[in-house]
């Protein structure tokens, strides 16, 4: 027996029992044979069918297709969308105010300047989430203690297509530190320092309506100032200077390209173009007389109880303004930012109207202030001439009226000067409207000369809101009042008196003419502006040199002069200087005291300085205009 190898393979049955020992059967003979055996081939590949690989094939070179053509329109057509969409989100385009120019009087006092200040900004998008909204505007009401319904309707009109809405320019400098020092706990907040508008001269209120104030953009502004590139956040001059410079106060704003990370923080400045700081402006007007005449005026009102007063002063060389005077006046730093609800009701409920500009933009009776231009006028046009007398006895009488003279039992023989000095109705009453065989002006030809003196129209100085005032004519008066023109009318008007309207700007301009011999200046508050170490000097700017004949202007200086000698203005004489001047009273109502006139010019023989005041319902012009005027003269030629 053979001994049994034991890696031979030995076979089993069913139940897998080896029936018998079978020597030398291996592996491969094993499955070789059985395999030989089967009657048929196995197929050896894939049970997938040619038709279905045809059909698999189409369908990924479709999807192919469809890819390769979204991944073109990403790059080619979208592409330069989608890079600029994921540079926004990288870059920060920001800009960079320009510093506003500041503002000094004639010496160089400063008036206006620039503060720092912080600007709190909300991102726009918390808008539109209600609970991130609403925890924002939590922290922004105890931030600057405000009320959240104010604020909430102060976000709800703000517009504009920037990602931050800017809730004010003036956030308190507490508050500004606490947001910076933890940016993580006011994440819907920014914090940008910089600088805000300020008055220096806070004592002296009667600049504000000058100088002016800035404030916020409406909706019309915007409209106007963003075709010059303005933002919809920024400041502009709302009054005076402020309003009228705008342009010039302003300077060119810069920019920079800011690369911020993830949460919007800078990381990096990639570019940037300096700002070019506002111009600064030199004033003509003198900030110590400005507050010389405000103290004398207050004065005055708890003295007298006088409530509003103009004073306009002007140099008669140039039209220069020295001082522009609204009594009373009010604190313009109440409105660099946003005023409160309160203490604006109070200014526009005031009895006194402290916000309006009366210097500029009140229209009131003349007074005898006008005469002067009658007489003028009345010498040019041959209807008198400097040795014409007039008998005054009291007043003239037409038909069953009487225009009387303001002295009873009249003022005598009087020519032109004496007219003027004594301020002597029935002179001009003649002179004027004509009597009995005297033939006068007339009304036209009055009214002719007013206009080339500067009435009846703006004068256009450089602040704005300036009236016009007012110069009637008999076909106004036939379409308004549907009346006829009466010669009544012609007499009040000589006098300045019936439905002439003049602003006291316009008063101290005609007086100019008289004080330089005949020109008639634009009248100018700014002196100059410097730009970036360049100075440009604004010309004087002449409107009318033709006014009246150097004949006629010589002869009724001669009348102003008296008036200081030997009329109504005769405490002026005691001045040190050569003073000429007119005084006045206008009726302007029924049951109120009259206004009060004066007008003048100094030093008579080479004046530089005009001075005209209107202290109204302040009665004679004489007893309480002339002593201001002379406190003023006083005060400027011998202030040191």
């Amino acid at each position: 027996m053979n001994q049994q190898s034991p890696f031979s393979i030995q076979p089993m049955d069913g139940l897998g029992v080896i029936p018998a020992l079978q020597e030398d059967i291996d592996f491969e003979d094993t499955l070789g044979h059985t395999y030989r055996n089967r009657s048929e081939a196995d197929f050896i590949g894939t049970s997938i069918t040619e038709t279905r690989w045809k059909w698999a094939g189409i369908t990924m070179a479709v999807l192919f297709a469809l890819l390769l053509g979204q991944a073109a329109q990403l790059q080619i057509w979208h592409g330069n969308s989608f890079y600029a969409q994921a540079e926004g989100n990288r870059i920060r385009d920001e800009v960079i105010p320009a510093d506003r120019g500041r503002i000094l009087d004639r010496s160089g006092t400063v008036l206006v300047n620039n503060i720092p200040a912080f600007s709190l900004w909300i991102k726009r998008d918390v808008l539109d989430d209600s609970d991130k909204y609403l925890a924002a505007i939590d922290q922004m009401a105890l931030l600057l203690n405000e009320d959240v319904h104010e604020l909430h309707d102060q976000l709800l009109s703000s517009d504009g297509l920037s990602d931050e809405l800017l809730v004010t320019h003036n956030m308190p400098t507490a508050a500004a530190l606490e947001v910076l020092a933890s940016p993580e706990a006011y994440e819907y907040l920014r914090v940008e320092a910089g600088v805000r508008r300020y008055d220096v001269d806070v004592q002296s209120q009667t600049l504000s309506a000058l100088l002016g104030y800035t404030g916020s953009m409406n909706e019309d502004e915007y409209a106007e100032y963003r075709q010059s590139g303005y933002q919809k956040n920024e400041l502009i001059g709302k009054i005076g200077i402020e309003e009228s410079y705008e342009q010039v106060l302003r300077g060119f704003p810069g920019t920079r390209r800011v690369e911020v990370d993830a949460v919007g923080h800078p990381q990096s400045i990639l570019e940037k173009r300096d700002a070019v700081d506002g111009a600064t402006l030199t004033l003509h007007i003198d900030a110590g007389l400005q507050a010389m005449i405000e103290a004398h005026l207050a004065q005055l009102e708890n003295e007298q109880g006088i409530r509003n007063a103009s004073v306009v002063v002007m140099d008669p060389r140039d039209g220069g303004i020295r001082a522009l005077v609204s009594y009373p006046g009010f604190d313009s730093n109440l409105f660099m930012d946003k005023i409160d609800q309160d203490q604006y009701r109070a200014l526009l409920e005031d009895p006194a109207r402290p916000l309006f500009s009366r210097a500029l933009s009140g229209q009131f009776p003349s007074g005898s202030t006008f005469k002067p231009i009658v007489a003028a006028a009345a010498l040019d046009a041959g209807v008198i001439t400097e040795h014409t007398t007039v008998l005054s006895t009291g007043g003239i009488r037409i038909g069953q009226f009487f225009f009387p003279d303001w002295k009873a039992g009249g003022h005598g023989i009087v020519d032109v000067r004496k007219a003027i000095a004594d301020s002597v109705n029935t002179f001009f009453y003649m002179i004027g409207g004509g009597y009995l065989d005297f033939e006068g002006l007339g009304l036209d030809r009055m009214m002719t000369s007013a206009a080339a003196f500067g009435l009846g129209q703006p004068l256009g100085i450089d602040v704005p809101h300036e009236a016009s005032g007012f110069l009637p004519s008999a076909a106004w008066k036939n379409e308004v009042k549907q009346e006829p023109w009466y010669i009544g009318d012609t007499y009040h008007v000589s006098i300045g008196q019936g439905d002439i309207l003049v602003t006291p700007l316009q008063v101290a301009a005609f007086t100019t003419v008289f004080a330089n011999g005949g020109t008639l200046f634009e009248p100018q508050v700014v002196d100059r502006y410097e730009s970036q170490g360049k100075i440009q000097d604004i010309a004087p700017r002449i409107i009318n040199s033709e006014t009246a004949s150097p004949e006629a202007i010589a002869i009724v200086r001669e009348g102003l002069r008296q008036t200081v000698t030997q009329g109504s203005g005769r405490r002026l004489n005691g001045l040190p200087i050569p003073v000429a001047g007119k005084t006045g009273t206008a009726q302007w109502h029924s049951t109120k005291e009259n206004h009060a006139w004066f007008t003048g010019f100094a030093p008579y023989d080479d004046p530089e300085l005009v001075v005209t005041i209107l202290i109204e319902e302040g009665g004679e012009g004489s007893a309480v205009a002339v002593p201001l005027a002379y406190d003023i003269f006083d005060w400027w030629f011998y202030k040191e």
